[in-house]
């Protein structure tokens, strides 16, 4: 058993250089982080945990549940929280020892790997253990105790690894979670399906509360690590999603948010930070609490953040069939087109050459994996949709600058980068928006023939609300995108993939959110074909790839921006 390993923090996201501005509290974490990874391997810092030991308040230390994440094939990172039972009585200010156990049956007669590890105190008593010396490909069950209880009993499983091929994969593709929009029974569905493991691209948490049904909530919006920690605190205590978690390991990435609506690398949400260097210094204070608040209540193969720079993009290699590619979508972006519109006509900035969703460094990372795997389906797991999807409003076209439609030099440069590098087989994974679709991803959305260069499962939300003023936009643009085979806005859910040699298939799970007890349905099925990696024929003339549209005519009489509720956020 080891700490979770250390990572290099990029250095691309805007504002960096105000990272200096931070407050002295990032020191301590830093240093408390550093301490954090001693305890986890140095017998002596447990025994000092348990020589500060104190008596805990009575009852249940564990209501957060458990859970893990990140398999490989030796071993998965487990995690818990403590809590204090009685509120007015809070745990001591110093790590508490906590002893986990993993064994082959869940009444652990067969105990396979044990220790002891840290509850953090400067990490909100949450615990990460690094468990090594696992079979491939088996299930586990695992538990902590800590001062004589015990949590409750959870199952993960090891990934085949490479050199295997398993016959079958199944997982679970999950997003957006909006705790006042509805009730969890999707989750109720995923923690009832014979899967592997489960991938969440993002919103695990929405920053801000909201006085409707079926679940109001009045508690603060998250701004600073206490409010965010509160956050999750109600999230995570929801029994749905605690079964969730306990069913399979997840493999989990951050959307907006986590932190806030339409945030943008350095420049707050919507960049509305932008050139304001207090405003950038205080949206960077706000990301760090955010982001340690999430790490904090995550299953993730990572280092415990220190500054505002938090690295979280990933590979996860689960077989010879199957890798996934986990990206950060958000820390590196550049603004928006329009400033800080995330929507509106067809505008030329998008299509600008030094734009990007990823970041230079990510960029280059991600073509360096592509040319690494040799996996035969590649999963590219992100926040928001990256098809072309055009609106029309009158005689406009209208585009969610928020997508990847608002940086499409970047979305070329990765379809390039998969073409270059002959990957098999790209998936592309993504949530954000509220609907579930399937299609294609392609250079070139004006002809028809173009090929695609991957291919795209949108999953609908767990439980957050499109917005119905927008649904007829939503089948108008459905209708236009010949290269979408499915689209539902209307329900949510989740999606079921089932994959093979032979084909990846995508089962659109539905559920109705405003009832505990509803049963889920499949919706639609999505097939996808094994093929070999796309080739496109050297250009004749100038490249084939979508071009900026003219700068006018301006838009059509009555056009109105895509804009719905005012208190709808993607």
């Amino acid at each position: 058993m080891t700490a979770a390993p250390d990572q290099p923090n990029d250095d691309g996201a805007a504002g960096g250089s105000l990272l200096g501005a931070m407050t002295s509290r990032r020191a301590f974490l830093a240093g408390a982080v550093a301490t954090a990874g001693l305890s986890m391997l140095d017998p002596r810092q447990l025994a000092a945990a348990r020589r500060r030991a104190v008596a805990l308040p009575v009852g249940d230390l564990f209501p957060l549940g458990v859970a893990s994440g990140d398999p490989t094939a030796q071993g998965v990172i487990l995690w818990t929280r403590l809590i204090s039972p009685v509120p007015a009585t809070p745990l001591p200010p110093a790590d508490i020892a906590v002893d986990w156990e993993v064994a082959t049956d869940d009444a652990f007669a067969d105990v396979v790997a044990s220790g002891t590890a840290p509850a953090v105190a400067a990490l909100a008593h949450s615990v990460h253990v690094d468990v090594e010396g696992l079979q491939p490909d088996t299930w586990y069950w695992y538990r902590f105790s800590a001062d004589g209880r015990t949590s409750a009993v959870a199952r993960t499983r090891t990934f085949p690894g490479a050199g295997a091929t398993p016959e079958r994969v199944v997982f679970a593709l999950a997003t957006c979670q909006n705790w006042s929009d509805g009730y969890y029974t999707a989750h109720a569905g995923i923690a009832a399906e014979d899967l592997d493991f489960v991938v969440f691209v993002g919103d695990y948490i929405y920053e801000k509360s909201a006085n409707r049904q079926p679940r109001p909530i009045s508690i603060p919006e998250s701004v600073d690590l206490p409010t965010y920690r509160a956050r999750y605190e109600l999230y995570k205590g929801d029994p749905n999603l605690q079964a969730s978690h306990h069913r399979a390991p997840w493999i989990t990435t951050v959307d907006d948010h986590e932190v806030a609506n339409n945030m943008i690398a350095g420049i707050g949400k919507d960049g509305e930070a932008a050139g304001d260097p207090a405003a950038i210094a205080a949206w960077l204070a706000r990301r760090a609490d955010a982001y340690q608040a999430w790490y904090e209540h995550q299953p993730v193969r990572l280092p415990a953040p220190s500054s505002a720079d938090y690295r979280i993009h990933r590979v996860v290699e689960h077989s010879d069939l199957l890798r996934f590619f986990v990206l950060d979508g958000r820390q590196y972006r550049s603004g928006y087109p329009t400033g800080t519109t995330s929507e509106g006509a067809d505008d030329p900035k998008r299509f600008d050459e030094d734009r990007t969703m990823l970041g230079a460094e990510q960029e280059a990372w991600l073509d360096q994996q592509f040319a690494a795997t040799t996996s035969r389906w590649n999963a590219v797991a992100q926040q928001t949709v990256m098809t072309a999807t055009p609106i029309p409003v009158g005689k406009t076209n209208f585009f969610n600058f928020d997508q990847w439609d608002g940086y499409v030099a970047a979305r070329n440069r990765l379809l390039h980068s998969l073409v270059d590098r002959k990957v098999r087989n790209p998936m592309v994974l993504s949530g954000d928006i509220h609907l579930a679709a399937a299609g294609g991803v392609r250079l070139d959305y004006d002809d028809p023939a173009a090929p695609d260069i991957a291919n795209e499962v949108v999953t609908t939300s767990i439980s957050s609300r499109f917005d119905d003023g927008l649904l007829d936009l939503f089948t108008a643009a459905l209708e236009k995108a010949s290269w979408a085979r499915y689209g539902n806005a209307v329900d949510r859910g989740y999606a079921l993939i089932t994959l093979t040699a032979n084909e990846w298939r995508t089962d659109f799970r539905v559920v109705d959110v405003k009832v505990p007890s509803a049963t889920v349905r499949t919706d639609h099925t999505d097939r996808v074909q094994d093929r070999d990696p796309v080739v496109l024929p050297p250009p004749t003339t100038a490249p084939p790839t979508t071009t900026a549209p003219p700068a006018g005519p301006a838009p059509a009489t009555g056009a109105q921006p895509v804009s719905g509720a005012a208190d709808y956020t993607g």
